[in-house]
């Protein structure tokens, strides 16, 4: 977690960070989650997985664009990194 005197823009880069960590992780459980019971189905072309892939990727990052775009555009940077530390600690 930030500490308290951590330069602001230091504090929004590691609440980025931590925020882009927990979604890729949260992404890859799902998509593995996801892909496994597509195999079961029977088998995925390289093409449908890669269809599969892409969607998550896409759904991450419009999930995570208005939090991102909040940290960088907040008045108080410094408080909106905290939360996302503290929503992510």
């Amino acid at each position: 977690m930030a500490v308290p005197d951590e330069p602001e823009s230091t504090g929004v880069a590691t609440a980025r960070d931590r925020l882009d960590r927990e979604a890729a992780a949260v992404r890859t459980e799902q998509l593995e989650q996801a892909l496994s019971r597509l195999r079961e189905e029977g088998d995925l072309t390289d093409e449908q997985r890669a269809a599969v892939e892409a969607l998550s990727e896409r759904l991450v990052d419009g999930l995570l664009a208005a939090p991102r775009a909040g940290l960088c555009d907040s008045a108080d940077r410094a408080a909106a990194a905290r939360a996302v530390l503290a929503l992510f600690g």
